[in-house]
């Protein structure tokens, strides 16, 4: 693991993402090395050789950023953590750069929601607890530890963030999902939804990203671990007719299961 203290230029940064007004990364880089993970294409913006999930560099003077420009921000904009990092990756334990910008936030009307892996979050309760408007979700991508531990070996167990998000539940904090990206043969789409059932108020859902890195991360794995799936894949993904087929059933099912389960879906794909 490579880390080194770094200063930003801004921490409260406008955003692309829809419904969203601004993100805020704490860290450069994660150390929860997702092999699907879109915010590789970050690194062409570092100047770090190592490999996406093997560094991780906090941004020392975030705190400092997020006190002056959070009083130009709007009354009732939102805010997320995080678009390119986990708020909540290991080296949160001892920098806390996410718990004293949070600190920060408590002060103002702003829609604040929190997007982890990491069932680190709930050492931050106390502060949630005072926020205004605040939601907390998890990505969960297979309810499978050992799939995990090969696709997200940085993060948090799933069953330790559904724990996290039940927690949370009882704590009074409104809580959602995002299942994705959903990976065939091993999201576990019926299971997902089955334990989701009663805790979240909503959830997400999106496809696999195939551009580039993205693609490469998943190849590698499974050349590594599940070489019979990689032709599946490719037939998935690389023939149109196919994937259309495939996202078509998949958003069936989807429908299916949020009704059987009484689990809303705010958004099928992107």
């Amino acid at each position: 693991m490579i880390s080194k203290e770094i200063k930003a230029k801004s921490i409260i940064s406008p955003s692309a993402l829809p419904g969203v007004d601004f993100v805020v990364n704490p860290y450069a880089g994660c150390l929860h090395a997702c092999v699907y993970c879109y915010a590789r294409f970050m690194k062409r913006f570092m100047k770090e050789s190592a490999e996406w999930g093997e560094f991780c560099h906090p941004k020392i003077n975030a705190v400092e950023l997020a006190e002056k420009e959070i009083k130009k921000i709007p009354e009732r904009s939102s805010i997320m953590f995080s678009s390119v990092t986990d708020a909540y990756n290991p080296l949160e334990k001892k920098y806390e750069l996410t718990r004293k910008i949070l600190e920060i936030l408590v002060n103002y009307n702003i829609d604040v929601s929190i997007l982890t892996k990491s069932d680190l979050v709930l050492r931050d309760l106390d502060i949630l607890k005072k926020m205004k408007q605040i939601e907390v979700g998890f990505t969960i991508t297979t309810t499978n530890e050992k799939f995990q531990k090969i696709l997200e070996p940085g993060a948090s167990s799933p069953q330790k963030r559904i724990a996290a998000l039940k927690a949370l539940k009882q704590s009074g904090i409104n809580i959602f999902a995002f299942i994705g990206p959903i990976l065939p043969y091993f999201t576990d789409l019926e299971n997902i939804f089955k334990q989701l059932s009663g805790i979240v108020e909503y959830v997400f859902v999106d496809t696999f990203n195939t551009k580039g890195a993205n693609w490469d991360g998943v190849m590698n794995i499974l050349k590594k671990y599940f070489p019979n799936l990689i032709e599946k894949y490719k037939e998935i993904y690389l023939n149109e007719k196919n994937y259309r087929k495939y996202a078509n059933d998949l958003k069936i099912q989807i429908q299916g299961l949020s009704k059987e389960y009484d689990v809303p879906v705010k958004m099928i794909f992107r």
